[in-house]
């Protein structure tokens, strides 16, 4: 968990206590005075998803698995507020470092097999680092080390004490005041794990969650349908959608936290210790015992969602149509004091690109290919499966030279062969909506007595 500090606690993510109090508090202080989750972020997003846009119109008409541009449009929204710095959505390196990061959640049960079973490292030093893939983990380590520290010297070097830029500049002048009640861990090793969470977590969920929304488009296309035609009446065409429209689009909204819902992206979120002995579910749990609560279980409990394996956006409307904000039930940032420090920027993000996506394209599956819903096999992630989708465009900008835009009856023609790849082959008028022919349905989430025990009272789980 430590990997590129030798072991030593640090960061926002690992780390426990006092140490990661400070942590997550000069963090939400600090993001949050740079706009985090608030109406100033909207240009900024707004601008990262017109780019996004104008970007996977180069794929209209073709099959393709999600643009990776999506990774580096995410990353730069937290990046500009951490590192007051952006990348080029084909810039090569970002691009390659991404991709090992993504190495290293394909593999991460190897780098905490030392974490989770303890005698692993009395094996050989041969056999030790095979298991655990030394070799991959120092080649990632290396990388984000330079990349890290590359961002770090140039905030030193440029550093204007009366004009912080960004959350890396706050936490420089942090550490070097004496009376400071937060900076009592913090330390160049210290910065350099932060800016890395934050680095990683800032585009990885995001990033992920925007290609289950284009996936679960493509499945469902009479649910994209009334998604386009409710932005078609509240965005002009003029415009990308708004955070601040939220209100006026509740149907969107509604399909967005079905998707995070059945998705259940991250399914243990971050681990909690508990700080006392405590009797769960007749299970002695010792003080410090690492327990995780499972969103994925709760998100397929019937006590709270009639019908859980079904996709329906309804069940966050109320009988006016109206979005239901908060439903009992509904943890896709995980819950207690670890719950998602960059929720409110999440929010914003997934709804913003989402609208900005699916007002210009039109998602479905090729021809003679069928959706997956069933996650990939990345360890402790629910990541949706390299799988390729027809993207159409639906409207051009203005601005544009080449309008390319699809008539109406192309818009019917695309929609009508979405649903024909899922098993139907007539109008959409005599589309079966509960029918599951034709679209590989989601895998339930592996039966184990693990996962199978009582709830956890998080009051008695601080850390």
């Amino acid at each position: 968990m430590h990997f590129m500090t030798d072991g030593r606690p640090s960061g926002v993510v690992f780390t426990n206590g006092l140490q990661w109090q400070n942590a997550r508090r000069f963090l939400l202080r600090n993001l949050r005075d740079l706009g985090m989750g608030r109406s100033q972020m909207d240009e900024v997003i707004q601008e990262e998803a017109r780019m996004l846009v104008q970007d996977f119109k180069n794929y209209d008409g073709k099959a393709t698995t999600a643009p990776k541009s999506i990774n580096v449009s995410v990353l730069n929204v937290i990046w500009q507020l951490v590192a007051n710095r952006r990348y080029d959505l084909h810039d090569q390196g970002i691009h390659n470092f991404i991709s090992l990061i993504k190495n290293l959640q394909e593999d991460m049960t190897s780098f905490m097999l030392p974490d989770l079973f303890p005698l692993v490292n009395y094996l050989p030093a041969v056999i030790r680092d095979w298991i655990v893939k030394k070799d991959m983990a120092e080649e990632i380590v290396a990388k984000s080390k330079a990349i890290m520290e590359d961002v770090m010297a140039f905030h030193k070097a440029t550093l204007d004490k009366t004009n912080p830029r960004d959350v890396i500049d706050e936490y420089l002048l942090e550490k070097e005041k004496e009376d400071s009640q937060l900076n009592t861990f913090f330390c160049d090793e210290d910065l350099l794990r932060t800016i890395f969470d934050l680095f990683a977590a800032g585009f990885d969920t995001t990033s992920n969650t925007l290609r289950w929304v284009i996936i679960y488009m493509a499945a469902y296309p009479e649910v994209q349908k009334k998604v386009q035609e409710e932005l078609d009446r509240v965005v002009p065409r003029e415009t990308l959608p708004s955070h601040l429209q939220k209100p006026q689009l509740p149907y969107l909204e509604a399909t967005l936290h079905e998707i995070l819902r059945k998705s259940s992206l991250i399914p243990f979120a971050v681990g909690h210790a508990t700080n006392q002995d405590t009797q769960i579910g007749g299970y002695f749990l010792p003080e410090g015992t690492v327990v995780f609560g499972c969103s994925v279980l709760v998100h397929e409990d019937s006590q709270y969602w009639p019908e859980p394996r079904e996709f329906r956006p309804e069940r966050f409307l109320d009988k006016n149509g109206k979005f239901i904000s908060h439903k009992e039930g509904f943890v896709p940032f995980g819950i207690g004091k670890r719950q998602c420090l960059g929720e409110s920027l999440a929010r914003m993000e997934i709804f913003i690109f989402s609208a900005a996506l699916l007002q210009n394209f039109i998602f479905c599956a090729p021809p003679g290919k069928t959706i997956d819903l069933a996650p990939g096999p990345t360890p402790f992630s629910q990541f949706s499966k390299d799988q390729d989708i027809l993207i159409t465009v639906l409207v051009e900008t203005p601005g544009d030279e080449d309008s390319g835009e699809s008539s109406a009856e192309e818009v019917e023609d695309i929609n009508e062969m979405g649903l024909g790849q899922r098993g139907v082959d007539s109008p959409r008028d005599s589309w079966d909506p509960t029918s599951t022919e034709g679209r590989v349905e989601e895998e339930p989430f592996p039966a184990s007595p693990f996962w199978q025990t009582s709830t956890v009272d998080f009051d008695c789980c601080e850390r």
